[in-house]
């Protein structure tokens, strides 16, 4: 049998220029560069090891080093670190891929130091810390071992108060005044957590001032405008894990378990500088906007006067305040203003949240050749079911504030079809209240050609109450309110005040889940007071209830007991 024979073909000539680019692509296949697809990084970075280790004693190294384990970015390293006690030569902060170092020139002697990295820190990806990392060591044989904790929260809605800056100050004993905070320095710093916990961690067992300030400008200090909160309590005790004793009340459940004592603050904003304008801008030739140096409420929309500065003739005029930006005030003029100069006055009606007026002022302008072209969009109602208790107002909203013809097309009738006053309250322009009659079924006409709104006004058989009893109150007035599950409290809820026994009743709610908030109120101005940094005011004791508690028609709900602790813990 032949055999079978065959040829192998020669390999083909590669030429130099594509040898080249072979080894190009491969090597560019070797280099490490970030995936292009995929879902994006959101895990932050987090503590792998410290150099000395936490909790090391008798440290004599000047540099400490954090690993993580991601890479960071350093443009955020040196704003996020903090030592205490504080030096008084800043630390060198630098980055090393994920190694975080911090150069300090002395340490103090038999002390323990604590490095705080703050949320401030973010990786290579500009994924921050979701909490503050804490590494602790001492220079003497012992490391301070006290602890205190507590927990921030929005006194409106009982939301947490995330990336809140808490400072705590030793005091020398229990008659110690707390210091003032927009000078003094802090001798502990941390701040809350996403869920507006904090923990201070190797104190020294004492007494401490402790605030809680939106530290905005990172300063350091307490700043007007700034919110902050109050602690229930002038001094308050760090002692060591083994022997806190564990508070035995109740406690408010909806709040984190943390080690015992944990102590309630609850955010607010005093002011007592008054709101002054910064920035004058004509954007176009009948709107000009004035920034302040704060958020302002406007008691007046009629707060402005613009004046032709040639001719001395007034322009009617309108202000408002929008939420998307509450420290400008929008005036906007009745008639086109020429291009020539005229004077925008202040003559009163413009306040801060703590209700300090503006002084007058006169600023001159010259408004831009340029049309005004911003158009109101109606955004709609609340509440979006259109079911109302008796005095509930309903909320029209738009983007910007409307011209009157868009007021004007808001028209109100009853179930005959007939005309009924419409009566439009606003307090920033963009949201206008209007007031039904009731009970009964009506209509509201909406603008931008929208169909018409059926509004229906609950009666008392459709309405329920709560009642219940605040206890522990020792003898101070009681205020209960009751709010919507998503609704903020306010001036607008209903309300009851405690009677002589801790009994209450909630009368004319909606069916349906509601929260319930108390307070004592100390003062007697029927609304929370938040308290004060420096000089100390104690804030009104405030809690809210654990559950909420579900209405029904024609009824009334027991919300059983409401505990306002003494000590407000």
């Amino acid at each position: 049998m032949p055999r079978a024979s065959f040829e192998v073909p020669a390999p083909p000539r590669v030429s130099r220029s594509a040898v080249l680019l072979l080894a190009c692509a491969l090597a560019a296949c070797a280099t490490p560069v970030a995936p292009s697809g995929g879902p994006p990084d959101t895990t932050p970075p987090a503590l792998v090891s410290s150099l000395p280790a936490a909790g090391a004693t008798r440290v004599d190294a000047r540099e400490v080093v954090l690993t993580v384990s991601e890479r960071l970015d350093p443009t955020s390293a040196a704003r996020a670190v903090r030592i205490t006690p504080e030096p008084d030569t800043p630390p060198r902060v630098t980055v090393r891929g994920r190694d975080l170092v911090v150069r300090l020139d002395s340490l103090r002697a038999d002390a323990t130091t604590v490095v705080t990295v703050t949320t401030d820190l973010t990786d290579a990806r500009r994924v921050a810390l979701r909490a503050p990392i804490t590494v602790a060591f001492a220079t003497g044989d012992r490391l301070d071992a006290a602890a205190l904790t507590g927990v921030v929260r929005n006194p409106t809605t009982g939301a947490a108060a995330s990336g809140v800056a808490v400072w705590a100050y030793a005091l020398a004993d229990s008659t110690s005044p707390p210091p003032d905070t927009s000078g003094a320095r802090p001798d502990y710093r941390t701040e809350t957590t996403s869920d507006g916990s904090f923990r201070f961690a190797y104190l020294r067992p004492g007494l401490y001032a402790v605030a809680a300030v939106r530290d905005a400008n990172r300063n350091g200090r307490a700043d007007g405008g700034e919110r902050f909160a109050v602690a229930p309590r002038p001094a308050l005790r760090a002692a060591e894990a083994d022997s806190t004793a564990r508070d035995s009340t109740a406690r408010d459940a909806a709040l984190p378990t943390l080690a015992a004592p944990t102590y309630r603050f609850w955010t607010t904003v005093l002011d007592t500088i008054p709101p002054a304008p910064r920035t004058l801008r004509a954007i176009s030739e009948r709107r000009v906007a004035v920034r302040f140096t704060e958020p302002v409420l406007l008691a007046d929309r009629g707060a402005f006067m613009v004046e032709d500065s040639v001719s001395g003739q007034n322009i009617a005029t309108t202000a408002f305040v929008t939420p998307d930006a509450p420290a400008e005030a929008v005036i906007v003029t009745a008639e086109t203003l020429a291009n020539r100069p005229h004077r925008l006055r202040l003559a009163g009606g413009v306040t801060d949240s703590s209700g300090t007026a503006a002084e007058a002022f006169v600023r001159s302008f010259t408004p831009p050749a340029r049309p005004d072209t911003v158009v109101a969009r109606f955004e709609g109602v609340t509440p979006r079911d259109s079911v109302l208790a008796p005095g509930q107002p309903l909320v029209l909203r738009w983007s910007t504030p409307p011209d009157w013809a868009a007021l004007r097309s808001v028209r109100l009738s009853g179930a005959s079809g007939a005309d009924l006053p419409a009566d439009l309250l606003t307090d920033d322009g963009v949201r206008f209240r209007l007031i039904l009659p009731g009970p009964g079924t009506f209509t509201v006409a909406l603008p931008d050609s929208l169909p018409p709104r059926r509004v229906v006004v609950l009666g008392a058989d459709a309405l329920g109450a709560v009642v219940g009893q605040v206890v522990d109150a020792g003898g101070r007035a009681v205020i209960v309110e009751a709010a919507g599950e998503r609704e903020a409290f306010g001036p607008d809820v209903q309300r009851a005040t405690v009677g002589p026994d801790g009994r209450f009743t909630i009368s004319d709610l909606r069916p349906g889940p509601v929260r319930l908030r108390f307070f004592a109120d100390l003062d007697g101005d029927g609304r929370w007071t938040g308290g004060r940094l420096a000089p100390y005011a104690a804030p009104e004791p405030l809690a809210f209830a654990s559950e909420p508690v579900t209405v029904r028609a024609r009824w009334e709900t027991d919300a059983g007991e409401l505990r306002l602790l003494p000590t407000d813990r």
